[in-house]
């Protein structure tokens, strides 16, 4: 199965309305897991099979806070909802191994 696909079954959609929005995270999320793991300066141009469940997860963390980026929690209609992670990034730093922590 296909990371788009992938993500769009943990989100819960059927139809291919989001296809062009979560490719763009996915996207994001891929070159944010090469730089991260691997460093800047690295030939990688694919994400490792490994890495893909953290791409997929970031990517699902990153839709779920669209229009909550960067805060821990969020309160509509006496109803609050905390985050794990308050970005994408966030959750790619904090689960996906560091270049630093790999040499």
């Amino acid at each position: 199965m296909a990371a788009i696909d992938k993500a769009k079954s943990i989100l819960g959609f059927t139809d291919t309305e989001h296809d062009e929005e979560l490719s763009v995270y996915l996207e994001l999320a891929e070159q944010e897991l090469l730089v991260w793991t691997y460093g800047k300066s690295s030939s990688l141009t694919e994400l490792p099979s490994w890495l893909e469940p953290i791409q997929v997860m970031a990517v699902v963390t990153g839709y779920n806070q669209q229009g909550a980026e960067g805060e821990t929690y969020q309160t509509v209609d006496g109803v609050t909802h905390s985050f794990s992670y308050p970005t994408m990034i966030e959750y790619i730093h904090r689960n996906a191994p560091s270049y630093a922590k790999l040499i």
